[in-house]
């Protein structure tokens, strides 16, 4: 379990909703119970199973990331959304923190920043997109990373580079708060060095709209890839390995937490 101690430094917890814990009916309704009642009825407004138990995770590892980074009883946190859906709370005060879902993992971000974003992506969509997937979402990529991406042969590697482009894309748009609410090509990212699961950490810093922006991204599997960035500050730089220090939560660890805090 983390500690207290760790609430200074950069914190990355994923949680994987398809923990075998949620699958007992009982365990489910005792963490529900936990939330406001508008929240459990949001989450249990999803028809999917699997998408109610990521819903779920969800508020439940923004409760113990919050709890155990500002050291308050999860009860007395209130936690809102912003307008086009960032998730904020007033308790943070000089941290922020974000949050992504995919493929049943849940993911969260916290930094003494003003702002952050995170963003999970999964390599298997891309089989869902269609042959000419590249040519549909044309227009969220600027000319340099189209051309990156046209120039590589259909495939894995090609599905691979599509995934980190869209996670970079994608954590950019909820450091800002914007979402998919704005036009994507000009997040430019440039060309990509070659990059495979099989490496550690990618480090990358691009200026965009007059502001010095960190990006970092690490493959948590040969699906899915995670992407942070904040607003660089004069200390950043390619040596920061944030994402080397990713904490992996049971559903059992958290409730475990939760429940003793009630």
């Amino acid at each position: 379990m983390l500690v207290q101690e760790r609430r200074n430094e950069p914190l990355i917890l994923v949680c994987d909703s398809r923990d075998t814990f949620l699958d007992d009916d009982f365990q489910f309704e005792a963490l529900l119970r936990l939330l406001s009642l508008q929240t459990q009825r949001r989450i249990l407004n999803r028809k999917n199973p699997s998408l109610r138990k990521t819903a779920l995770c969800n508020q439940l590892l923004q409760l113990f990331g919050i709890s155990i980074t500002t050291g308050l009883p999860f009860h007395s946190l209130s936690l809102e959304i912003a307008t086009l859906g960032k998730p904020t709370c007033a308790a943070m005060t000089g941290l922020a923190f974000n949050m992504s879902n995919c493929d049943g993992r849940t993911a969260m971000y916290i930094d003494a920043a003003t702002n952050v974003g995170i963003d999970l992506a999964c390599v298997s969509d891309c089989h869902g997109f269609g042959d000419d997937y590249l040519g549909t979402f044309k227009s969220i990529f600027s000319c340099q990373e189209y051309h990156t991406l046209n120039q590589m042969a259909p495939g894995a590697l090609r599905d691979r580079k599509f995934t980190h482009y869209w996670s970079l894309k994608e954590a950019y748009t909820k450091f800002t708060g914007t979402g998919l609410n704005c036009d994507l090509s000009k997040t430019d990212m440039g060309t990509l060095e070659a990059w495979s699961p099989a490496d550690q950490i990618f480090t990358i810093f691009r200026d965009i709209d007059g502001k010095r922006m960190f990006f970092q991204s690490k493959w948590l599997d040969s699906n899915v890839v995670v992407s942070i960035c904040k607003q660089a500050s004069i200390q950043d730089d390619n040596s920061e390995q944030i994402l080397n220090g990713i904490t992996n939560l049971t559903v059992a660890e958290m409730a475990a937490f939760l429940h003793s805090t009630k």
